[in-house]
C-alpha cells in the first residue's frame, strides 16, 4: 500500500473554533472568538476528492480514535471522550511524513473537553498488517500524553451510498441543524437562526463512508463570517452519526463537528 503520495511535512499554527458541535477549543459555549493556537500559520488547504487511508482503534487513556491521512500527508485524528466512543474529544490535526515502516505526524491539538489546544507529535510505526501503533506525546503538558493502538480499515470493509448518508442531522446542542442531500449537498444552521451555511460532501476516491467536505456560511451573526471552510467528514453507519474537521480555506480557524441523524 502506498500510504502516502507526498513527505513534506508542514507546520500548522491554528486558531480553533468549534462550529456544528457544542464548545470552543478551551471550553466556553459554541459562539465567541477562535481560541488561539500554537505555532506559525499554515498554506490554504485545498481539499479534493483522492485517495487516503484510515485506520481505527483506541487509547491507552481510553478514548476511541480514527486516524484519517490523505494523499500528500493531510492528516486528522478524531478522538471520542473516555469511555464514549458515540461522543467526540478533539481532534488531533497536522502532517505526516512516511519512511519505511515509521509513520509521524507533527500536529495541533484541539480538545472539546475545555483543554487549550496544544501542540503534539504522533510517532509510530505499521505492522506487518498495515495497523498503525504508536505515542502521542505534547511539547506543553506530558500528563496528555497517550499511546495507542490501530486497525488498518480496507476500503471494501465498509461500503456505502449516498442514498444512506442522506438525511436530517441535529447536534446535541439542539441548536445546530443540517440536511444531506442524495446528491451530496449540505444545508443548515448553527449557533442562531441567522448564522447559515450550505456545502457539499464527496466520498473519497477508495472510501465511501470517509468525505471530503466544503461548508461556507452566510455571514449573519455566524463567527466564520462568510469564510468557506474544508476538511473531512466520516459517517458510522451504526450509530448513524457524523463528525468531522474542517479549516478556513486561509488556514487560519478550525471546525470540529459532530451530529446525530433524526
Amino acid at each position: 500500500m502506498t500510504l502516502l503520495s507526498r513527505t513534506t511535512a508542514q507546520r500548522l499554527g491554528l486558531a480553533c473554533f468549534v462550529s456544528l458541535g457544542l464548545a470552543a477549543c478551551g471550553g466556553g459555549g459554541g459562539g465567541g472568538n477562535p481560541a488561539a493556537a500554537p505555532g506559525s500559520t499554515t498554506p490554504p488547504v485545498t481539499i479534493t476528492p483522492q485517495n487516503a487511508a484510515l485506520w481505527f482503534g483506541s487509547t491507552s487513556t481510553g478514548r476511541s480514535l480514527n486516524i484519517v491521512v490523505l494523499d500528500g500527508g493531510r492528516s486528522f485524528i478524531l478522538y471520542s471522550a473516555i469511555g464514549n466512543p458515540a461522543t467526540t474529544g478533539g481532534a488531533i490535526v497536522g502532517s505526516a511524513t512516511q519512511s519505511g515502516a515509521s509513520l509521524a505526524i507533527d500536529a495541533v491539538d484541539f480538545s472539546w473537553e475545555g483543554l487549550s489546544s496544544a501542540r503534539a507529535r504522533v510517532a509510530g510505526s505499521l505492522d506487518s498488517s498495515v495497523g498503525y501503533n504508536g505515542i502521542t506525546t505534547y511539547d506543553s503538558d506530558a500528563s496528555r500524553n497517550f499511546s495507542f493502538t490501530t486497525s488498518y480499515r480496507q476500503p471494501s470493509a465498509q461500503v456505502i451510498g449516498m442514498s444512506d448518508v442522506a438525511g436530517a442531522y441535529a447536534g446535541t446542542d439542539h441548536a445546530t441543524v443540517l440536511t444531506i442531500g442524495a446528491d451530496g449537498t449540505i444545508r443548515g444552521i448553527a449557533f442562531s437562526p441567522d448564522c447559515a451555511f450550505t456545502g457539499t460532501i464527496v466520498p473519497s476516491k477508495n472510501y465511501t463512508t470517509l468525505m471530503h467536505m466544503a461548508l461556507t456560511f452566510q455571514g449573519g451573526s455566524c463567527a466564520f463570517g462568510t469564510n468557506t471552510l474544508e476538511g473531512i467528514a466520516i459517517y458510522d453507519p451504526s450509530l448513524a452519526t457524523m463528525q468531522g474537521i474542517a479549516l478556513v480555506n486561509t488556514g487560519a480557524s478550525i471546525a470540529l463537528f459532530q451530529a446525530h441523524k433524526s
